[in-house]
């Protein structure tokens, strides 16, 4: 019973406020962005989804806040503080998620608009499903690859093309726990589909809200857990526990411990332990 309370689905359900504040964070943002993009394109007249999908690359620099509450909550079980590790996290992959953005979209943009293309064409021509299941099939490779991408920018420092290649590579590196996130995210995708096209009136703009406030945090709580243990087992072990704060040293406690004249590497003084700078000066001039 006790392990089961530390699997990824019991703790997704006792965590699930935590949870969900971070999910409601990323959405918040993404919903602004998208509602700007559908409007334009609307506004223009190119109702496509290639216009439609152009929130998601600002949407994708708040996705790296989204990726580590859920990995330190449900892959690390390390319930940390939900903003600032959302925020913090927002902060230090900006950069990467800058061309991570162009290609997330790129690959939802062309794809949705593609399997559209060549699922009307099919009607009218029997050809059209050879190209069909051609594109599914690279679509599945790009979609898979990028399940990893932002996982991996958030969980290790690695170069961007590094990035990139390991995404890729994880595609056929771990095949069953990918076959089971594509299985777990098109189950979720039809079913949000489902939900919004059933509804009518006044309760489909209920239905896109709920779908908005909770399809990107229950696709992450879904795929995250079933890739992070093929990541790590090519990638190496996550690092949970985050390195200390170094105690802030006052110039009247270094001074203090000076006038000590202790050789030891650390000392103690007003009730916190610090690192001799007596021994850091005879560490150098040794050097």
């Amino acid at each position: 019973m006790d392990g089961f309370k530390n699997t990824s689905f019991a703790l997704f359900f006792r965590k699930f406020p935590r949870l969900f504040a971070a999910g409601l964070i990323f959405s918040a943002f993404a919903a602004l962005f998208m509602s700007l993009s559908v409007f334009a394109g609307t506004a223009t007249g190119f109702s496509n989804s290639i216009i439609y999908c152009l929130g998601l690359i600002p949407s994708c620099f708040f996705l790296p806040g989204l990726i580590a509450v859920v990995r330190k909550y449900l892959v690390e079980k390390s319930f940390v503080p939900v903003v600032n590790t959302f925020f913090t996290a927002v902060k230090e992959n900006f950069r990467q998620f800058i061309p991570h953005g162009f290609v997330i979209y790129f690959v939802v943009s062309c794809s949705a608009f593609a399997m559209i293309y060549y699922s009307m064409g099919a009607k009218m021509n029997y050809a059209y499903n050879v190209v069909l299941i051609a594109y599914a099939m690279v679509a599945l490779v790009l979609i898979t690859a990028v399940f990893y991408l932002p996982l991996i920018t958030v969980t290790y420092e690695l170069r961007l093309r590094d990035i990139y290649k390991n995404s890729f590579m994880l595609v056929l590196g771990a095949l069953p726990r990918n076959l089971a996130a594509l299985a777990y995210a098109a189950a979720l995708s039809f079913s949000a589909l489902f939900l919004y096209r059933s509804a009518g009136g006044a309760a489909r703009y209920t239905a896109l809200g709920f779908i908005a406030a909770l399809y990107p945090l229950l696709l992450c709580c879904g795929v995250i857990p079933l890739i992070s243990k093929g990541m790590t087992d090519n990638l190496g072990e996550i690092k949970s526990s985050d390195p200390k704060p170094k105690p802030v040293i006052t110039e009247e406690e270094k001074e203090t411990v000076i006038n000590m004249n202790s050789n030891g590497d650390y000392v103690f003084v007003n009730g916190k332990m610090i690192k001799n700078p007596n021994k850091e000066a005879n560490d150098e001039r040794s050097i």
